[in-house]
């Protein structure tokens, strides 16, 4: 079987956001048990990783990710990203590529897929490029991504939402199958499309040892890459709200805020204990030098995976429903509280007791060891495509 996966962004295993990471531990697994193909929208720093021959790809064709210029070219970016927006949300506008019907028509003439994998809500534009084919999307947020603020306050805002509703309605018919990353995405879009929605378990690769939480001192970690909006939200009610608490039981306890464009958190940078790290590229030697990792999040939609990877290193989690989503690992290894005093009272037992985050770790890793396995998602997902497939050959379908 030949699975061409259709991305906005580069799968790559040292990736600085989490659906990059996630994308490629998916293709790994894949491409166990068929060929995969690569279609994607890379960014500048991104092409430099796409080495010829590495990674899981029998086939790779890219589109350059039109970055916002500077100087002159801003003025025009700005209008063409206006004009789009009379129709299109801004994040598909912003995914919009002139180069993308030759880079698919390519796709379909040298790779010759027998199925399409279409990755988050803005690649769902390209759709109707892929008539003939059987298709699969994959929406990580609910049909509307919670990075969508437009700058243009709650009139602006407003208009998105409402394009994001359209545009759902307009593309998603479209694919073969349509599924979510947890149950409640795919209740929301059953509501908005009429239709059964897939669900498609999250997956992340477990290295062979864990960490040890109970070595670790006193700290708590927060992990996010904060150009999307629910980190930044989350780290800042977190060093305002939960860590003053923490502090007013052990004076000692820490948080470290770690992922790409730490700028934006530049207001939490002199508070006691909160200490900004940017973009960390060593996960396990950033799980061992903490007690846990501190995740609620307040907004958005899709699973976490800086929950999955804390897990899958052995590191016990603290979170809220909503960072919860789309991950079934029980307590001790995740535990699920709300609001600051809850937050604070469930990360205390455990920065206070090296003894209790080491019984959470171990859960931690059984439970990751169990469950997040690649081959387990990759096989539903071809046998899936197994079933679309031979729908539309029995339709007569090309």
């Amino acid at each position: 079987m030949r699975i061409l996966l259709v991305a906005p962004f580069l799968p790559d295993p040292e990736a600085q956001h989490g659906g990059g990471i996630y994308l490629a531990t998916l293709a790994q697994a894949l491409s166990r048990h068929a060929d995969v193909g690569l279609a994607a929208m890379v960014r500048q720093e991104e092409s430099a990783r796409l080495r010829p021959g590495s990674g899981p790809w029998k086939w790779v064709g890219t589109v350059p990710f039109a970055e916002r210029p500077a100087g002159r070219g801003r003025a025009r970016h700005q209008m063409r990203m206006l004009w789009h927006w009379t129709h299109l949300p801004l994040v598909a506008a912003k995914h919009r590529h002139a180069g993308m019907p030759a880079l698919l028509q390519r796709a379909r003439t040298e790779f010759r897929p027998d199925i399409v994998f279409l990755e988050l809500a803005q690649m769902a534009q390209y759709l109707p490029l892929l008539r003939g084919l059987p298709t699969v999307l994959t929406d990580h947020e609910a049909g509307c991504p919670a990075n969508t603020s437009t700058g243009l306050g709650a009139w602006g805002d407003g208009r998105d939402r409402r394009l994001w509703r359209r545009y759902v309605r307009t593309f998603y018919p479209g694919a073969s199958l349509v599924q979510a990353v947890t149950t409640e995405d795919a209740a929301s879009l059953a509501a908005i499309l009429g239709q059964d929605i897939a669900v498609r378990q999250p997956t992340f690769a477990v290295p062979e040892r864990p960490v040890a939480p109970d070595k670790a001192p006193a700290r708590a970690l927060f992990l996010g890459d904060y150009c999307h909006q629910p980190n930044p939200e989350a780290a800042t009610r977190l060093a305002l709200e939960v860590l003053p608490r923490l502090q007013a039981a052990e004076p000692g306890i820490e948080l470290w805020l770690a992922g790409p464009h730490p700028e934006r958190l530049q207001a939490l940078a002199s508070l006691p204990g909160v200490r900004l790290l940017g973009y960390v590229p060593d996960l396990p030697a950033l799980f061992a030098q903490v007690r846990l990792l501190l995740a609620p999040l307040f907004s958005g939609g899709g699973f976490r995976m800086k929950g999955l990877a804390a897990l899958a290193h052995g590191l016990p989690v603290v979170t809220n429903a909503l960072g919860a989503r789309g991950c079934s690992a029980p307590s001790p290894a995740r535990i699920i509280a709300e609001g600051p005093e809850a937050l604070a009272a469930a990360s205390l037992e455990l920065l206070r007791s090296p003894a209790c985050a080491a019984d959470a770790g171990r859960a931690a890793f059984q439970w990751a060891r169990t469950n997040l396995g690649g081959d387990t998602v990759a096989l539903a997902q071809i046998e899936q495509a197994r079933r679309l497939i031979r729908a539309a050959t029995a339709t007569g379908q090309p």
